[in-house]
């Protein structure tokens, strides 16, 4: 999904750049590693440790704890998405850790891949967001596999000048006005637009729907077809739709807010009365992976420290996982972001679930046919 090498550069530097910005642009050119130079103290060991994650996690602002103490940074290597990463490692590729989104560690876990985690052993583990560590899918018959690094939210970008009458009354419904035909945006996702269709007609699971609400989704689902410029794949190209005027609404995430309003658009972030959809992206361990535990714990202690979460904030517009985070982080930026009061929004939050497999084979099905038109 996402952009093209020389501004990927620039837009990483400014912070306008993600990993979900920029992880299809690294699939396109293979897997990369990135490396710091070892620090000139020689009594530290060199890194041993592979971590499988989505651009934008493998900056050295986001282990700087870790690097401080093995004198640089591990070998990272890049997915485009979370299907991708399962399958690599099912076909026998083996890191230390990966970094996947919270509803896909059922998947990971049912296939042996993974080994829990011991969270006495992270020190900052007792400061994440209690909202966050009892996400369901994170544990298993006691025992913890994922450990919270990030958040943010999927939900409606709009310029608030173009559509006065949405700025207080959010609805993902604006995705579905007639006024706006023709200037209106949704991810080619199945996972947005059965979603935010399931949310605006009550479903109350929507990864368990039957073949009735499925219909009705799909009604809904057509409904929305004519009225849209274009189902998007890069969100940068959302981002230059919004801010020239091409486009009043779209789906989007947290960080293409935040890069509108530093670039000064007059754009809102909703909190949909329908509800808020919340990803978590998390950390695991990978069964009989390469590396040194211990060194493992580590990095994934440092991931969880106030000053990475600092960094996820101010340069990501992410929410961090630690909530001692957000006293450290620039207060207008927060309420710039929406986030000022995290817990109130992670309460509000829709967090991504896993999907019943028959289910979710059907509701593909289904987006893809009411895309082409059937």
């Amino acid at each position: 999904m996402r952009m093209e090498l020389s501004e990927f550069k620039d837009r990483l530097a400014s912070g306008s750049l993600t990993r979900r910005d920029i992880s299809k642009v690294l699939a396109s050119v293979g897997l990369v590693t990135v490396s710091m130079p070892v620090i000139k103290n020689a009594a530290h060991a060199e890194p041993t440790i592979q971590v499988f994650t989505w651009s934008g996690y493998d900056v050295p602002e986001m282990h700087g704890a870790y690097t401080e103490a093995y004198g640089a940074s591990p070998e990272f290597l890049f997915y485009a998405d979370n299907d991708e990463a399962i399958e690599k490692v099912r076909a026998g590729y083996a890191p230390t850790l990966v970094q996947p989104t919270s509803y896909m560690i059922g998947r990971w876990r049912d296939a042996g891949l993974l080994v829990p985690i011991d969270t006495s052993r992270l020190s900052y583990y007792p400061d994440v967001f209690p909202q966050l560590t009892s996400i369901g899918a994170l544990s298993h018959d006691g025992q913890t596999y994922g450990v919270p690094l990030a958040w943010g939210n999927s939900s409606v970008l709009f310029r608030k000048d173009l559509a006065p009458e949405y700025v207080d009354n959010p609805t993902w419904e604006i995705l579905w006005d007639p006024k706006y035909a023709g200037r209106l945006a949704q991810r080619d996702s199945m996972d947005a637009g059965v979603l935010e269709a399931a949310l605006i007609l009550g479903i109350e699971d929507p990864y368990n729907m039957s073949d009735a609400d499925l219909e009705r989704v799909r009604e809904k689902l057509v409904e929305q077809r004519p009225l849209l410029r274009y189902y998007w794949n890069s969100q940068a190209d959302v981002e230059q739709a919004l801010a020239s005027g091409e486009i009043v609404a779209a789906y989007a995430w947290n960080d293409a807010y935040a890069s509108l309003k530093r670039e000064g658009h007059d754009v809102g972030y909703m909190i949909p009365k329908e509800g808020i959809l919340t990803w978590v992206d998390t950390t695991c361990m990978i069964k009989d992976g390469p590396g040194n535990e211990a060194e493992a714990y580590d990095f994934m202690n440092a991931l969880i420290s106030p000053e990475t979460g600092v960094f996820l904030i101010e340069e990501y517009g992410y929410g961090s996982a630690n909530s001692k985070s957000f006293p450290l982080a620039n207060q207008e930026l927060l309420v710039e972001l929406g986030i000022e009061d995290p817990d109130k929004v992670l309460e509000l939050g829709e967090f991504f679930d896993e999907w019943n497999p028959q289910v979710r084979e059907k509701a593909n099905i289904m987006f893809e046919e009411v895309k082409a038109g059937f």
